[in-house]
Formats: C-alpha cells, sequence, structure tokens
C-alpha cells in the first residue's frame, strides 16, 4: 500500500496555508502522493509546472478528484467534454486515476433512484468505454445520492467492472454502515481509499454540521484504523491510502503531527518494508 493525503481539502482550510505552503510541509513526511481537486491542477500557473513541483518534493499524483452532475443525463455531453480535458492534464502528469465526487442528494431523488443512479452510471460506462487509460471510481458520500450501502450497490451492479469503488472509510461510519464487513465484502473491487476517522462509528448522522464534528485525522476518533487496514492488506490490497480530514475546530498542521507520530507507533508496517 501507498499512503498519500488530499490536499485540497485535508491542509488548505478558510486561507489558513497556500497550496503552495501545504506541498512544502509534506517534504520529508511519509506521505508518497497527493490528491487534489480538479481545479488545483492549474494552481501553480499550468500543469508542468504542477508536476514540476511534484517531482521537487518526492511525490507522485495519486488522484484528482473530480465531481459533475452525473445525475442528468442533459449534462452528459458536457461532462464527457470536461473529463476529456481533465484526462489530458492527468497523461501529463503520468497519473491515470479520477475519484468521481457524487452529486449532492435533493427531494426527487428520494422517489426515484433507480432513474438517476442510472443515469449516472450511463455516463460513467461511456467514458470507460472510450479510454481504456484511466481508472474511475466513486467516492461514497454522505450527503450525495450514493450514500447508503443500497445506493452504492445499485452503481456498481449498473457500471462496467472496470469502474471501481474509491471507498471513503470516515463516509461509510457517518452514514451508518459497518466499515469492516464493507471492506471485507467489497475488497475485490476497491481500487483506492479515502482515510479519516469517525468519534461515532456506524451511527447514521443526522445533518452536515453533526458530520463535520464527528470526522478526525486519523488515530483520534474511534474507527480501528489497524484493523481497517489489515483488511486491506489481507486482501491483497496494494493501492493508494489517502489521509483526508475535515475537523473544522482542529489545526490542520497539529494533526498533521499528531498523524505522523500515529503512523510511526501504528502503522509504518503497512507501508514500508
Amino acid at each position: 500500500m501507498r499512503l498519500g493525503i488530499q490536499v485540497g481539502a485535508s491542509l488548505v482550510r478558510g486561507g489558513f496555508m497556500t497550496f503552495g505552503e501545504a506541498f512544502a510541509l509534506l517534504y520529508l513526511s511519509p506521505f508518497r502522493g497527493v490528491e487534489v481537486n480538479q481545479a488545483h491542477l492549474t494552481v501553480f500557473s499550468n500543469v508542468e509546472e504542477f508536476g514540476s513541483r511534484l517531482r521537487r518534493l518526492g511525490l507522485e499524483l495519486a488522484a484528482v478528484y473530480w465531481s459533475a452532475k452525473f445525475h442528468l443525463r442533459e449534462e452528459h455531453e458536457f461532462i464527457i467534454r470536461d473529463f476529456e480535458r481533465i484526462r489530458g492534464s492527468l497523461l501529463r502528469l503520468n497519473s491515470s486515476t479520477v475519484v468521481i465526487g457524487p452529486p449532492p442528494r435533493f427531494r426527487a431523488f428520494e422517489g426515484d433512484k433507480d432513474r438517476y443512479i442510472g443515469a449516472m452510471a450511463e455516463v460513467i460506462n461511456s467514458i470507460l468505454d472510450k479510454y481504456g487509460d484511466v481508472r474511475l471510481g466513486v467516492h461514497n458520500h454522505w450527503g450525495t445520492i450514493i450514500q447508503s450501502e443500497d445506493e452504492i450497490n445499485l452503481l456498481m451492479k449498473l457500471t462496467t467492472p472496470r469502474f471501481q469503488l474509491f471507498t471513503d472509510i470516515g463516509h461509510l461510519s457517518v452514514s451508518g454502515i459497518n466499515t469492516y464487513e464493507f471492506l471485507d465484502k467489497w475488497v475485490g473491487r476497491i481500487g483506492y481509499i479515502h482515510l479519516k476517522d469517525d468519534t461515532q462509528p456506524f451511527n447514521a448522522a443526522k445533518n452536515w454540521g453533526e458530520v463535520a464534528r464527528r470526522f478526525k485525522v486519523p488515530g483520534r476518533g474511534r474507527l480501528d484504523i489497524v484493523r481497517i487496514l489489515s483488511i486491506l492488506k489481507n486482501h491483497g490490497y496494494d493501492g493508494w491510502v489517502t489521509v483526508e480530514y475535515e475537523d473544522p475546530e482542529s489545526d490542520p498542521i497539529q494533526d498533521l503531527k499528531f498523524f505522523v507520530n500515529y503512523y510511526n507507533d501504528n502503522l509504518r508496517g503497512f507501508f514500508e518494508g
């Protein structure tokens, strides 16, 4: 397994630090790759400069996070053009992984899930049929149309086997899903991991304010992180495990320091040696 970090959401928040400063902070850390949002691909003026920054810090581009209105068929032509632009940037950065962020939940969705998840599956299948040099997977996310286990199951049923689960551990937990059982069931189709902790494992959250308060940097919550990584390792998973944390009351630098110590004491054996 390889250790990465989601830079945009995890370290750049409310003007606390610039994107460049967040990158520099990762130098000589255990992280070997970064995930960024699609907008960050040109944050250093252009894709080539972005790649140069990565190389100077000894980092890889683990993935790009991409969100769109996948559930609306009238948006599919635009979505495919947008993907082609992202794919071009990825190829220039020697990367191939795109994390799909599902659309937010909306009132009409509850009564017609098959329609909207079916439309999402259609555009995903079209992209994967056309491009054989990319890896796409869905990021399960509380408050979106891919939140519950039934919704995850439906999307995976309707998509080509090339489409993967890019599982977010924290969002599974706050959606009321038993994370350990889910990983055991789906690990064969999991191609990427977002790793964050939860203070109330497997209890379904009622609102975003509760979700935000529950998310912690790995090791500060009540999920068994060692057990999670053991399940993945025992099933032969060797992809990216990308740390992400969104605690609005925390200091991201202190959280990063805490995680590095926690990693050295508890997790190093999963990633090194």
